[in-house]
């Protein structure tokens, strides 16, 4: 099993690769996956525009088959194929040759992701809002205008409510959750861009990171 975790930086050439597979600029906002995906319906497309219609009934006949839906399922081919470009579900290696596109690329994306990832949580952030678990469900507090993440942070650590307080959580999307138990135990989840290829399938997840990393 191979898991792409970033633990060898993104080299100068494997990035301009991707750059020039998918001929994208860094997005100005971080979105997750968001080299990968876009590489995958970019090839895609492309692959599509190439063929006849006979051709592309051929070609995806035989992907029908390949994934063991009955003949005739092309509706239901369709939506994995969108499920597969957004990454929503473990993508075969049989798919990636199918639209032309070799693993590497794949693999270099993935880096790219994990770099964007990384630097995005270099940015300062200013949480407009954090959730509060008490015994009725969850509450949603809002906060001021250019709240930073420290400030957040000791407003929901000292955050009251009528009915006893569990946890409090600071998202920050697609990022990180800041998780506040009590002001003696504080930890962040962290969500990188992780894509493992197992079994013949690029599987995209994510570091199990449950015990979180302590703020304090």
């Amino acid at each position: 099993m191979k898991t792409y975790t970033g633990e060898t930086g993104v080299y100068e050439e494997e990035y301009r690769e991707i750059m020039e597979v998918s001929s994208v600029e860094k997005a100005a906002v971080y979105e997750r996956f968001f080299y990968t995906r876009h590489l995958l319906r970019k090839k895609y497309h492309e692959f599509i525009l190439k063929l006849d219609n006979k051709e592309m009934l051929k070609k995806l006949s035989a992907l029908l088959k390949s994934q063991n839906f009955s003949e005739g399922e092309f509706g239901k081919l369709l939506k994995r194929i969108e499920k597969w470009n957004n990454l929503e579900a473990p993508v075969p290696l049989q798919y990636i040759e199918f639209i032309g596109l070799k693993p590497i690329s794949v693999e270099t994306a993935a880096r790219a992701d994990l770099k964007a990832f990384r630097e995005a949580l270099n940015a300062t952030f200013y949480p407009d809002s954090f959730f509060v678990n008490v015994n009725s469900g969850v509450l949603r507090v809002s906060l001021p205008d250019r709240t930073t993440e420290k400030e957040a942070i000791e407003i929901a650590t000292n955050y009251e409510t009528s009915e006893p307080v569990k946890t409090r959580y600071i998202c920050i999307r697609d990022l990180k959750t800041i998780v506040i138990e009590s002001k003696e135990k504080q930890y962040i989840l962290t969500y990188p861009p992780i894509l493992t290829f197992r079994k013949n399938l690029f599987v995209p997840g994510q570091v199990d990171n449950n015990n979180g990393k302590a703020l304090c």
